[in-house]
């Protein structure tokens, strides 16, 4: 019996940690295959990788509460929770945009900040206000195919401009038509294939997790 809880266990924690993950790359397939860009911003952007992640950093947690290892698992604990509110990005911090090239983004961003009348020069993929008070930086992930649209402002009106920005970039969007891209399909096909891991696994070991789950609530 203790071998099959283990067993269990062990099941439940790949399936855990591979779905997730399965999962970002079906949504970042399905994304990738839509006819326009996506803009979220830079927070929400990591809160979101960090909850497809998450998973994948519980596989100590049964070993230590095994153990009786509390202590180390509570400290594990918190200083992950503190990794994680140090890198998170604050409101402001910029842009994610998903689906679109460096170049095509940089070119949106350039309308953009024209259309609402900024003052302030372009050197290559970076932005700079004309009174240094706000830089904006564009860089791209073609794995992915995705951008960031990463911004440093000092100016009091900060949170509005930001706004403002994240409004007419939206706006733009809307008008952009393209045809689905290779790298969607091919994300799409990851995402498919990871997915088929978990499956695979519960079906082979579903005698195992009806017995534990009898045992469980029976």
């Amino acid at each position: 019996m203790m071998a099959g809880h283990y067993q269990v266990v062990d099941v439940l924690l790949l399936v855990g940690s591979v779905a997730p993950i399965a999962l970002y790359f079906l949504f970042l397939g399905l994304v990738n295959s839509h006819a326009r860009p996506y803009l979220t911003t830079s927070r929400s952007d990591f809160i979101s990788l960090t909850v497809f992640l998450m998973p994948v950093l519980m596989w100590p947690i049964p070993v230590f509460a095994q153990s009786g290892m509390w202590w180390l698992l509570a400290t594990g604990v918190f200083l992950a929770g503190l990794v994680f509110f140090w890198m998170l990005p604050s409101p402001r911090d910029g842009l994610v945009m998903y689906n679109i090239s460096e170049a095509r983004c940089t070119k949106l961003l350039k309308d953009a900040i024209h259309h609402l009348g900024w003052a302030g020069r372009w050197n290559d993929q970076n932005w700079q206000a004309e009174h240094g008070q706000m830089t904006i930086v564009v860089r791209g992930f073609a794995l992915l195919r995705n951008a960031t649209i990463h911004i440093e402002s000092n100016s009091q009106d900060s949170d509005e401009k930001i706004a403002a920005l994240q409004a007419e970039l939206n706006d733009r969007l809307q008008a952009v038509s393209q045809l689905p891209s290779t790298m969607g399909t091919c994300l799409v096909v990851i995402g498919v294939a990871l997915m088929i891991i978990p499956i695979w696994m519960v079906n082979r070991h579903i005698d195992d997790l009806v017995d534990a789950m009898s045992h469980l609530f029976g």
